[in-house]
């Protein structure tokens, strides 16, 4: 086998080729390079949000267990709860019903309303099961 120009140029080609496929799409590849860049970006987005999720946890942790004033704002907030001889005024807008619903539209939205559970009556199942005597004798 002879060494000639041509064949040193057709590898070296086919050289550059592999390299260039290889620098492109190989695994450490360019555009390898961007996809994980990518991600890498919106990985320290959402570890930011989690962080400062994490501090603001943190901080009302830390109010709640160094003073009352924590805890009396969430009584105060979400139980509605007054101290002896204050009193609770609440404004209450017009009522706007759903259609088809008996119950007001700012009732259903209050996230404190939770309607009690609808159970059927306990001697339902035995009627349904037992035919009367009248029905027996037809």
């Amino acid at each position: 086998m002879i060494i000639t120009q041509d064949r040193i140029i057709k590898l070296l080609l086919v050289l550059i080729v592999v390299l260039l496929w290889l620098l492109l799409f190989g695994q450490g590849g360019i555009f390898r390079m961007m996809e994980l860049s990518e991600e890498l970006q919106i990985l320290q987005v959402e570890n930011k949000e989690a962080a400062e999720r994490n501090h603001r946890i943190a901080a009302e942790v830390e109010s709640l267990r160094s003073g009352l004033d924590a805890i009396e704002e969430r009584a105060r907030y979400d139980l509605n709860m007054v101290r002896p001889g204050e009193v609770l005024f609440r404004i209450q807008r017009p009522q706007k019903s759903i259609p088809g619903n008996a119950i007001p539209a700012d009732i259903i939205n209050d996230p404190l309303y939770r309607p009690a559970p609808v159970l059927p009556p306990e001697n339902a199942g035995e009627k349904a099961a037992k035919p009367k005597n009248s029905e027996l004798s037809q």
